[in-house]
């Protein structure tokens, strides 16, 4: 959207304001760190004429939001570096045009492997705005970027916070030794009564070292670093942690060794579960399932009502037990789970297609008990065995056995005319009525959680 003169009266200075505003509201950026940009709302839309730019300053929602890209320094040439807008005092006019109480959202976005961050300019400005910060995201790099985070629990007010994100990544030049000391790191105690959702991406220390008021946490999201997967203790941690947790998320989790794993844990409140890319570290001829069980065998999730998974894409090694059996078997023992969706981190026909198929099959040809309260259930998935389906909801997912039960097909773009025709075949008669098939680009799976 160019800046332009208004000569003759446009349409749009008809419009009512409350009209005008809520437009305006839809064309604010998806990507919180794109609102600073120059060519870019909200401030497009403050430059073109006197009254849009009046609507623009009166609407809270449009200043409210200050978030940088770790990604990138810089953005295109006309674009401010991070540190000249934080400098210049930009951060401030924006969030005084928000009002005196409006609540805000701060910091910097994450990225797989930040070479530095702003931890060091944002600091003065998260403190004196801590009272009205209701999400904040910090990225520190190195060691003593952890005193920044100590120090907000001396001298910042975190009232209204609602949601925190931590990116601590380390860089390539730290040794082990150089962590040794890190210890407990204080810095949402006691002063974040209505804090109930955070987010940790960290490999400089477990997620647990930051002294958090864990109790009042519902939603969690734990994602592993290049250096550091989430591992084991880190989820039995959680649920010990948090004993009213709603919510989880766990993205690059590493399978461990069941040995030091408690006998009993307290039965999880946990509501809805998300599993990404879990990695196993056990010896092939030692394991017996599949690496997403081991995090949802450790607690009976009597609540669980919603779960997605995204398998890795890889082969599976021979073992005393295909792991896909021990999948589905982990499966049958959620009792309340209403829906369920499981993908893969690759195309539906990459390399090695057959790990979502495997599970398919041996829950075709192994009927188990359960799944009576199953709702919906998405599933990646080729054309080329939708057959496969025909199997499973006449057997193990029958109406008999999951009376609720409708199925989505999620398919390659390219792939719905055939998908069509299939379901348009006699053999698939019997179940049609509880079988769709979905673009897959209507899904967004790889871009919801990363």
């Amino acid at each position: 959207m160019q800046s332009t003169q208004i000569i003759h009266p446009n349409p749009q200075d008809k419009l009512p304001y409350e009209i005008l505003r809520e437009i305006f509201l839809l064309t604010l950026p998806e990507r919180d760190y794109d609102r600073m940009r120059l060519y870019y709302p909200p401030t497009t839309i403050s430059q073109v004429c006197s009254r849009w730019r009046e609507i623009a300053f009166s609407e809270p929602k449009f200043w409210d939001t200050v978030v940088f890209n770790s990604i990138s320094r810089q953005g295109p040439c006309c674009d401010p570096w991070p540190e000249d807008f934080i400098k210049s005092g930009r951060v401030q006019r924006w969030f005084h045009r928000t009002g005196g109480s409006h609540p805000l959202v701060l910091g910097e976005e994450k990225s797989g492997t930040p070479s530095g961050c702003l931890i060091f300019f944002l600091f003065p400005i998260i403190v004196e705005f801590s009272a009205r910060i209701k999400t904040l995201k910090i990225v520190i790099t190195a060691l003593y970027h952890l005193d920044y985070m100590r120090e907000l629990a001396q001298v910042a007010q975190f009232g209204e916070l609602a949601s925190v994100e931590i990116h601590a990544a380390i860089r390539k030049n730290m040794m082990d030794r150089d962590l040794n000391g890190v210890g407990e790191i204080h810095a949402f105690k006691d002063k974040t009564l209505k804090l109930k959702e955070a987010h940790f991406r960290v490999d400089m220390a477990a997620p647990v070292q930051f002294v958090v008021p864990w109790r009042q946490l519902r939603r969690v999201k734990l994602t592993g670093c290049l250096g550091r997967l989430v591992f084991l203790s880190d989820w039995i941690a959680l649920l010990r942690l948090c004993p009213d947790l709603e919510t989880a998320e766990l993205i690059d989790p590493c399978e461990m060794s069941l040995s030091d794993v408690p006998k009993e844990l307290v039965g999880s409140s946990l509501v809805s579960l998300t599993i990404h890319d879990a990695h196993s570290s056990l010896h092939p001829q030692h394991r017996t399932g599949s690496p997403e069980c081991m995090f949802i065998n450790l607690s009976e999730f009597a609540h669980l009502k919603h779960l997605e998974i995204r398998v890795l894409n890889r082969p599976w090694y021979e073992c005393s037990e295909p792991p896909q059996r021990g999948f589905v078997e982990t499966l049958s023992g959620l009792k309340s789970l209403e829906s369920l969706t499981l993908y893969t981190s690759g195309g539906i026909d990459s390399r090695f297609p057959q790990r979502i198929r495997a599970i398919v099959q041996d829950w075709t040809a192994t009927p188990t008990g359960g799944f009576r309260a199953l709702r919906s259930f998405t599933l990646q998935y080729s054309h080329h065995h939708a057959q496969d389906f025909v199997h499973l909801l006449e057997g193990p997912l029958s109406t008999t056995r999951c009376p609720s039960l409708s199925m989505t097909i999620v398919g390659e773009d390219n792939e719905m005319d055939i998908w069509g025709e299939l379901l348009g075949n006699s053999s698939f008669a019997s179940v049609v009525d509880r079988l769709k098939v979905t673009p897959q680009s209507e899904f967004n799976f790889y871009e919801a959680h990363e």
